[in-house]
């Protein structure tokens, strides 16, 4: 949580060159957790499929908890399917729990956790790390909105399936999804 701090303050040149190694680590943990190795539970996709789409930005929503679809924008990764894409679609089935208790700002402000999937999403939310904590999945969050009273916070997810989509609406499997990920850290660390 200290090194998301300073990243903040950073300009976004330095913050990017500043959590490559952070990334990259994520990267490296997640093809040695995922890949050629069977998949055991809902909750491990969710992470999985969240930390892969670090830095994307939650920009809508249609559903509701027996279906709920995201619009994550992750242009790093979705042009690496095709040139002309510039996002996913993540689709939560039957949703039991789905939540954000927000970062108030300022600080002082009394905290209201939302469970109105409206609110959850009424603000951008920037992925920045996802785990598991008691069985479910906690995806940290930003939220660069200065109309908002709250600058980020932790988006707890809990369903029975999860799916991702490119733009153009083609299932990914969870190794396909990460072989994309590991491809293009790959690559930008020969740069």
């Amino acid at each position: 949580m200290i090194l998301l701090t300073l990243c903040l303050v950073f300009t976004k040149k330095n913050y990017l060159s500043g959590a490559y190694a952070i990334r990259r680590s994520a990267t490296f943990a997640y093809t040695q957790h995922v890949i050629g190795k069977f998949r055991m539970t809902a909750t491990e996709d969710i992470r999985d499929i969240f930390s892969i789409l670090h830095d994307g930005t939650i920009s809508a929503w249609t559903g509701d908890k027996n279906l709920l679809t995201v619009t994550v924008d992750c242009e790093y990764l979705a042009e690496r399917i095709d040139k002309s894409f510039d996002k996913f679609y993540v689709e939560l089935i039957n949703v039991f729990k789905l939540e954000l208790d927000p970062w108030t700002n300022p600080i002082d402000l009394p905290t209201i956790v939302k469970t109105n999937y409206a609110d959850i999403f009424k603000a951008e939310l920037e992925i920045l790390s996802a785990d598991i904590k008691d069985d479910v999945v906690v995806i940290t969050c930003n939220q660069h909105d200065t109309s908002f009273d709250y600058c980020g916070g932790n988006l707890t997810i809990s369903c029975q399936t999860i799916k991702v989509f490119d733009q153009n609406k083609n299932e990914l499997t969870i190794e396909q999804f990460g072989e994309i990920c590991k491809n293009y850290w790959d690559e930008w660390s020969k740069k």
